[in-house]
């Protein structure tokens, strides 16, 4: 299905901050190119391939949805200006990304729910990404959750998550504080994510277990 523009569903998820006629409202797939703001619907996938892709306007993500941009680790996928929000996603994965405005990523859903990129695992990822404005990850419930060699201006935050298999956090470097609280199971900044601690200029709160 193409991408559409629909200035009802903006104006709904995201008042007052851009046009509506230049939100791309995506339901499959997107092409390498500009777009001014991008919206993923409740229950459908965007797949944006390994772009490159530059975002003007940020990225949100609906109830049980999925958003993906390099997921197959292609280098240099875009920039994502305006952040990336996302309300009870399935899955968020972005890899080899600039992203100004910050992450938020708010509850998220089910873990066999997903039909793609793995059939029936639903997993939130972010790896090898600048992300400048800080990233939140808080209450997501899904196979596994990956925060892994990423360079954050901006404060960490990743607490309250729920997963079947692994919270990885490592290699990232940091300049503000990286907090964890409530994970289960305890986030793991050892071999998997590694092969180095995270580097932190402020408070580290994070497990370092392995």
């Amino acid at each position: 299905m193409a991408p559409i523009s629909v200035a009802s569903v903006l104006l709904f998820l995201l008042p007052g901050s851009a046009s509506a006629a230049s939100a791309t409202v995506c339901t499959s797939t997107l092409p390498p190119g500009t777009y001014h703001s991008i919206i993923v619907p409740a229950g459908q996938t965007c797949d944006l391939g390994v772009g490159p892709v530059h975002v003007r306007a940020g990225v949100r993500v609906g109830a049980g949805a999925t958003f993906s941009l390099g997921f197959e680790l292609g280098p240099n996928t875009g920039t994502i200006s305006g952040g990336i929000r996302a309300t009870n996603a399935s899955q968020v994965l972005v890899h080899n990304a600039r992203i100004n405005g910050g992450v938020s990523v708010q509850g998220g859903a089910g873990p066999t729910a997903c039909t793609d990129p793995i059939p029936h695992v639903c997993f939130t990822d972010f790896e090898d990404n600048t992300i400048n404005g800080g990233a939140t990850i808080n209450g997501y419930n899904g196979v596994f959750l990956g925060f892994i060699r990423n360079h954050v201006n901006g404060a960490v935050a990743i607490t309250n998550n729920m997963v079947f298999d692994e919270i990885d956090i490592g290699t990232n470097t940091v300049h503000g504080s990286l907090s964890c609280a409530g994970n289960n199971p305890l986030e793991n900044t050892g071999g998997s994510p590694g092969p180095t601690p995270d580097t932190v200029t402020g408070r580290n709160t994070c497990n370092e277990v392995s």
